[in-house]
């Protein structure tokens, strides 16, 4: 297989990607880097999802980066079409286009000890060849509303009709004077029922559990507010700080204490008020919880209530069993004719790639995280044994209540891998790695904060480990300590390789050590009468070449090979 050749190599053309690919080339002036995304555009999720009715749910002005932020959205939750607008406009500004291969997907990652590079098999979907990849650093930007998620359903194989998935859509599809089936009743339900109730002859829509629900405010931003927010920055700026701190009061309710349990409740009440102001009496059963309030994502109601009203629409918690030709089958016996089956059941949270990537030794992540007790990653991005290697959005760094786009920044590109990984980048270290001590007391920082919460056991869901209640997608503190732990990170949690010639760094207790290469190759103390040492805390005037090996943070483990 052929072999290409940067210094890093980014995976996913999302936010996540093109963010760090921005980041990189802002704050180091640092070009070479290549990303590979599977997709026929750049946008991830909201390049796949184009689905009628899609849009978020989070107010638009704290939707964009924070150092590009979009004064030109049209409502306080716009569609998916001006998110993905702003997304190509930041890679078209930033000349990043040419830097993404589309249509192409990693398939494995294996680490060279010998070369400190990541071999990556990367395949071309168009014509189905493979190449290697070599990188320094390998980024993982993939998001977790990648891989969509299929219910096994007896017979579906044979409908005659088209079973879409809502990440899967075409926008050729036509619904007109078709009934159809819709499985599933998150998110993306809540927003593609509304869209087509005018176009369908009849949905049905089968229902697992019930979800939260509570009003969207969603109204038009005019030419006015998008000029004042455009010539005004500080305007913008004051908007987006307001909207940060209304969202992170809700972070209150997930947790157990007496606080957190009024939140609960008052959110509880709140949401069933709205219901049953708005939907009909008949199906305020389906749309009652009898879970925590913060165990599922609540869904911002968009005209969904007001569907319920259509004679053409059937809400129903009766299971599909099995799919004919031309219809569906239920678990009380009944069937109903289908011309369309839609299917908004979620994703599959494998975009880490547990068993096709391979650090020190030949490890598996999979084998990694089977040591710990299950997924997870200090400070959401790293792993012992996996050096140069970096997750943005990692375990661990869900947020529930708040915008995603705030812990990418936060998480990834702005504060912490560019800090940590810029000796590599610059050429100064070959590799660099977490702490297994330090990962190891993140890991049950995280678990044991989250055990505090009602993000566990007491309700279990697709982000927990049935068998354990691990949870392995929540962040359970406040964005505040987020932006504090990503802003100053604990550089002794670190340990980097140096790639200089002749001299080696080593943090001790009483601080830094240079010693020579002779001493080294003699293996000689540092106290010893030839050495060439001195305690860093100790040096008034540190020489150039000891100062160019020390990070802006003097609490680093370094070890030279």
């Amino acid at each position: 297989m052929p072999t290409l050749y940067n210094d890093v190599v980014i995976i996913g053309a999302g936010f996540s990607g093109i963010n760090l690919a921005c980041q990189l080339q802002r704050k180091l002036k640092f070009t070479d880097y290549v990303i590979y995304d599977r997709g026929y555009e750049l946008g991830g999720t909201w390049s796949s999802n184009k689905y009628p009715g899609c849009g978020v749910d989070i107010p638009a002005i704290f939707y964009s980066l924070s150092w590009f932020p979009n004064a030109n959205f049209t409502s306080l939750f716009p569609p998916q079409k001006e998110i993905l607008e702003y997304l190509q406009h930041v890679a078209q500004r930033h000349k990043i286009i040419s830097r993404i291969k589309l249509r192409t997907e990693w398939k494995s990652a294996q680490w060279s000890e010998k070369t400190s590079r990541w071999h990556i098999v990367v395949q071309d979907l168009e014509n189905g060849k493979t190449f290697v990849h070599e990188a320094k650093v390998l980024v993982s930007a993939v998001g977790g509303y990648t891989n969509p998620k299929y219910p096994t359903i007896h017979g579906i194989d044979t409908f005659k009709g088209p079973v879409v998935h809502t990440a899967k859509w075409n926008q050729e599809y036509d619904l007109k004077d078709r009934n159809v089936i819709v499985i599933g009743n998150g998110c993306s339900a809540s927003q593609v029922i509304p869209a087509i109730i005018d176009d369908v002859s009849s949905i049905t829509q089968f229902i697992r559990s019930p979800q939260y629900y509570i009003p969207m405010p969603n109204f038009g931003i005019n030419r006015l507010w998008r000029a004042l927010f455009q010539y005004t920055p500080l305007l913008l700026m004051l908007a987006r700080w307001c909207v940060f701190w209304v969202l992170e009061t809700a972070l209150a309710q997930f947790y157990e204490d007496k606080s957190g349990q009024r939140a609960r409740q008052n959110s509880v009440r709140k949401s069933q008020n709205y219901v049953r102001k708005s939907a009909p009496e008949r199906y305020w059963s389906l749309l009652s919880p009898r879970y925590d309030m913060g165990c599922k994502r609540r869904i911002l109601d968009n005209k969904y209530m007001k569907t319920l009203y259509d004679p053409k629409m059937v809400l129903t918690k009766d299971s599909v069993i099995s799919v004919g030709s031309n219809s569906v089958l239920s678990a009380s016996g009944r069937e109903y004719t289908a011309d369309f089956i839609i299917l908004a059941t979620g994703f599959e949270f494998t975009q880490w790639q547990a068993d096709s990537v391979f650090g020190r030794n030949g490890i598996s992540l999979k084998q990694h995280w089977d040591k710990f007790g299950g997924i997870e990653a200090y400070k959401t991005i790293a792993m012992n044994e996996f050096p140069n290697l970096f997750y943005l959005l990692g375990p661990n760094s869900g947020r529930g209540h708040t915008s995603v786009l705030y812990s990418m920044e936060c998480i990834s590109s702005v504060d912490l891998v560019i800090q940590v990984a810029r000796p590599i980048l610059e050429g100064r270290a070959a590799s660099i790695e977490v702490r297994k001590d330090a990962e190891e007391d993140w890991c049950n920082t995280v678990q044991g904060a989250l055990k505090q919460t009602v993000l566990t056991k007491s309700c279990l869901n697709q982000f927990s480990d049935p068998k354990t209640g691990w949870n392995f997608f929540s962040y359970p503190f406040s964005s505040v300590s987020l932006w504090l732990g990503t802003r100053f990170p604990v550089m002794s949690h670190w340990s980097y390789r140096y790639c200089k010639a002749g001299f080696a760094l080593k943090y001790y207790d009483s601080g830094f050590v240079l010693r020579s290469k002779a001493e080294r190759r003699s293996k000689k103390k540092s106290e010893t009468s030839n050495t060439i040492a001195r305690v860093w805390s100790k040096v008034e005037n540190p020489s150039p070449l000891l100062a160019k090996h020390i990070l802006s943070a003097p609490r680093i483990q370094v070890v030279m090979f």
